[in-house]
């Protein structure tokens, strides 16, 4: 009966020392709780409510593991796609420092639920991120809650965080800008002289000023000129160096020992930006150092564009020959008003 007793006993202590030894499996088993990512959250690329949105969720894995899928659930009230109806993934234009989720990706949906598949392991403490490129759109206004979960293939739970997310009324900020209309008209210079005193024997040409225009007119810029006397006139002679020939689009040429008067225009500089050509009137397109265009008392096109520019230049230089027997004076003279517009 003795040895009956010693017997149990020692039956029961082996089962004891095995329980002992196992507790601590059984008890893992039973009370194993899912951590939370190191860090874990979804960007809705449009937070206005009830429009399509691309999700990326971005999760750091905490807990070692042999993850084969990411689910995301998403709060009632979000609408999720049907499995194979325009539910998409991808992992295309993620934020710096972010790894794609590794693996070859498939998508279902199942409720809520969209499971992300075909996930290859992740490595604890590194940044991975994944878009939900198509299939889901924000619901009415307000909170939500939202859950993103690593799995195993079983699947099992590995990592889990709940995140909080919103819906608002409208999401985008309209800006409105104005450029104002410019337009720039700049003369070198006020006054102009001959490059040496007027002969019977040459044409002689002034220093010549030059005319920088720049404007933000789309169609271009036109440039006018009016003579005040249509002649260089002189008070003590009483004489005058009339202009040569008629505004008819063609430029006169003067004689060496003839009285005449032109103005001639020349393209000196087209800007460097803008999408205008500068063209000078055919009236004041001298091509030689003797011609010009007829000078008069009312305003005539001298030189235009076609579109805007950040500085065009154009040099005006009068030309006058004169006759032998021209009275002598210091004080030949004409004044000419050089004006101009953007063609907006």
């Amino acid at each position: 009966m003795k040895k009956s007793i010693n017997k149990k006993i020692s039956i029961l202590s082996i089962i004891v020392l095995l329980l002992s030894a196992f507790a601590p499996l059984f008890l893992g088993v039973g009370s194993a709780q899912a951590a939370n990512f190191t860090q874990a959250y979804l960007r809705y690329d449009r937070m206005k409510a009830s429009t399509a949105t691309n999700v990326l969720v971005v999760i750091t894995p905490v807990t070692v593991g042999t993850e084969a899928k990411i689910k995301v659930t998403f709060a009632a009230g979000t609408s999720v796609a049907a499995t194979g109806a325009g539910l998409t993934v991808g992992t295309a234009n993620l934020p710096a420092s972010v790894d794609g989720v590794p693996g070859t990706l498939t998508v279902a949906s199942s409720g809520q639920d969209v499971t992300i598949s075909g996930v290859t392991d992740l490595t604890v403490g590194t940044d991975y991120g994944v878009n939900i490129t198509a299939g889901i759109t924000n619901g009415t206004a307000g909170a939500r809650e939202d859950t993103i979960t690593s799995q195993t293939s079983v699947p099992a739970t590995i990592d889990t965080s709940n995140v909080g997310t919103r819906a608002i009324t409208d999401d985008q900020i309209v800006l409105l800008a104005t450029v104002p209309p410019t337009f720039t008209f700049t003369l070198s210079g006020n006054s102009d002289t001959f490059t040496t005193d007027l002969s019977p024997s040459s044409v002689i040409s002034t220093t010549g000023k030059t005319l920088t225009i720049g404007t933000n007119a789309d169609k271009g810029w036109i440039a006018w000129v009016k003579s005040a006397n249509a002649a260089l006139s002189s008070a003590t002679t009483a004489e005058t160096i009339p202009t040569t020939g008629t505004v008819n689009a063609t430029p006169d040429t003067l004689s060496a020992g003839t009285n005449g008067y032109v103005l001639d225009v020349d393209a000196t500089t087209q800007g460097s930006l803008g999408t205008g050509t500068m063209t000078i009137d055919a009236e004041y397109n001298g091509t030689t150092t003797s011609a010009g265009g007829t000078l008069s008392t009312l305003l005539q096109p001298i030189a235009s564009a076609n579109g805007t520019t950040d500085g065009d230049v154009a040099t005006l230089l009068a030309r006058a020959a004169i006759s032998a027997v021209l009275g002598a004076a210091d004080d030949y003279t004409d004044t000419l008003t050089v004006v101009g517009a953007g063609n907006f």
